[in-house]
C-alpha cells in the first residue's frame, strides 16, 4: 500500500487496504457442483460447504451467486468508508445490496478488477 505526507509530516494511507479485515478470492459459477469439485481436486475438501451454493477452502471460495467469474470479497466494518475511498481512487462503486448475513457493494477498478466488499449483519 503507498502512502503520502499528510499536512502534519504523518503517512496518510491511500486505497482502502487499511478498511479491510479479511480477503477471499471468489469463483462464482452457474455449474457450482462442479467448480466444486474442480477446486477440491486442486486443494483438498473445503473447510466448510454448505452444499448448495457456497464452499471455503480458505483463501478461496466457490460459489453459486451471479457475477463476476473471479472477484475478491473482502470483509469489511463499513462499507461506506471503504466506498468512499474507492471512489476517491476513480473506482465504480455500486449500490449497497442487504442479503440474509451481510450487506454487500460491488466495486470496479478502472483496471477491470472486481471487488465485493461486505459487512455482516450485528
Amino acid at each position: 500500500m503507498s502512502s503520502a505526507a499528510a499536512p502534519d509530516g504523518a503517512s496518510e494511507p491511500q486505497g482502502f487496504a487499511h478498511l479491510i479485515e479479511k480477503v477471499t478470492v471468489m469463483h462464482a459459477s452457474a455449474t457450482w457442483g462442479d467448480a466444486v469439485q474442480d477446486v477440491e481436486a486442486v486443494l483438498g475438501a473445503p473447510g466448510f460447504s454448505d452444499g448448495t451454493g457456497w464452499a471455503s477452502f480458505g483463501t478461496v471460495a466457490v460459489s453459486d451467486e451471479s457475477g463476476p467469474a473471479w472477484s475478491l470479497l473482502a470483509k469489511t466494518r463499513s462499507l461506506e468508508a471503504v466506498a468512499r475511498a474507492a471512489a476517491a481512487l476513480g473506482w465504480q462503486v455500486g449500490p449497497v445490496v442487504s442479503g440474509g448475513h451481510e450487506d454487500r457493494r460491488s466495486l470496479t477498478a478502472p483496471t477491470g478488477l472486481q471487488v465485493v466488499a461486505y459487512a455482516p449483519h450485528a
